[in-house]
């Protein structure tokens, strides 16, 4: 059955909020960058399978290029205009192999073992398979969302959502699995999964001007059946922009994993199932919208950034920080999540890609996005006044004490 969510949450305009903190980022890194890339076309993630994460970026001439660490590692050119990418163990083998999909309708497949060594000059990648898709795919998703065990790969094409599955036995080895393709009524603007408190996975599709609507996967002993629509939710005034799931919280062993979604106003909602948790009006137009753990609690949050590198931090509980992209360029590209810039490992990240250049900031987390005040402090009231839980108004006259001496 197809159900319509349900708004619980207060809905505030960010101007009203009165507790947004800014910050500011210093630890950065610049490469050089040349071309134009589609929003899909950026990823953070381990290729080589040592741990540490790169940065791989693809532009619409048909270069892409993987960053180690301070450098600029691998390249590979004349692959078609790229408009997605993605890292992931599409083959089911225990190690990450990265895909890339043109608008001309090739996938790519890279692994990292056929890597040429590093040398003075900069090698270029190889790919280690290569297949004809459809035309205009925008975005590509790799995931067990069959809850099967191993890896699917999900692709987008203007209002078709499909499937297809690693058959190293296959003339085509990326083989699709739906027996009849998934239509929308509208054009499909992004996707992403979203995990249950069952454990189950499930595929949810933005469609900027319905909504988005939440997808279960369907198995037989033969495999894969096709798509049963679990929950749709309600239209907004604005068309939903981009939508991302599996929201970490303490409550994931309880409860379904957290989905936000943004409009193209600027409307952001955090949802839980059918439920909206809350609503907040952000006071500019959101292009990318992802996740990090910034504050090391283990708990995600949401990073929206806007065209102009504004850039906001929101937690379930609806706690904002907000960092201003440096350099007073627009935005081509923008990408949040793990990189390791040195020895000491993968560090929250943010990437900005400009007409010319990617800036990584490394190392950018926060001790909480919550504004402190001294009352929150864990003053040792014990050792000070002889009682360790002192009344609200005790305490006040206290810390004005301690302030003064």
């Amino acid at each position: 059955a197809v159900v319509s969510t349900q708004s619980t949450g207060k809905r505030i305009n960010l101007s009203s909020h009165g507790m947004v903190r800014t910050v500011s980022f210093v630890q950065r890194y610049t490469f050089e960058f040349d071309g134009t890339l589609l929003p899909e076309a950026v990823t953070l993630g381990d290729f080589d399978n040592d741990g540490c994460n790169e940065l791989c970026i693809g532009n619409v001439d048909g270069d892409l290029f993987i960053y180690k660490k301070k450098e600029e590692r691998w390249v590979k050119r004349n692959l078609g205009m790229i408009t997605c990418l993605g890292i992931g163990d599409i083959k089911n083998k225990g190690d990450n192999s990265l895909v890339v999909i043109t608008g001309e309708g090739l996938c790519y497949i890279f692994d990292h073992e056929i890597i040429p060594k590093v040398t003075d000059s900069r090698p270029e990648l190889r790919y280690s398979y290569h297949q004809k898709f459809p035309l205009n795919i925008a975005q590509l998703v790799i995931t067990d969302v069959t809850n099967r065990g191993a890896n699917d790969l999900i692709v987008v094409l203007d209002t078709v959502v499909r499937m297809y599955s690693w058959d190293p036995e296959s003339e085509d080895r990326l083989v699709a699995q739906d027996k009849q393709s998934y239509n929308f009524q509208g054009e499909v603007a992004a996707i992403t999964v979203n995990t249950l408190a069952n454990g189950q996975t499930i595929l949810i599709v933005c469609i900027p001007h319905d909504g988005i609507k939440m997808l279960k996967a369907i198995r037989s002993e033969s495999g894969f059946e096709g798509w049963e629509p679990v929950t749709q939710v309600s239209k907004f005034t604005s068309p939903v922009r981009d939508v991302i799931g599996n929201i970490r919280s303490n409550m994931d062993d309880q409860e379904d994993r957290m989905v936000s979604l943004v409009t193209l106003e600027g409307l952001l909602t955090m949802n839980r199932g059918d439920q909206e948790l809350w609503s907040l009006q952000l006071d500019k137009p959101i292009f990318a919208l992802l996740k990090m753990d910034i504050d090391n609690d283990d708990n995600d949050e949401v990073v929206a950034c806007s065209w102009d590198g504004l850039t906001f931090f929101v937690d379930h509980k609806r706690n904002i920080c907000k960092y201003k992209f440096e350099e007073n360029v627009p935005i081509r590209g923008f990408c949040a999540g793990q990189y390791a810039i040195g020895s000491d490992g993968n560090k929250p990240s943010l990437v900005y890609i400009t007409n010319g250049h990617v800036v990584i900031y490394f190392n950018v987390e926060l001790t909480s996005l919550g504004v402190q005040t001294l009352n929150d402090y864990p003053f040792d009231f014990g050792s000070i006044c002889g009682n360790p839980n002192p009344s609200p108004e005790h305490r006040r006259k206290l810390i004005k004490t301690l302030l003064k001496s």
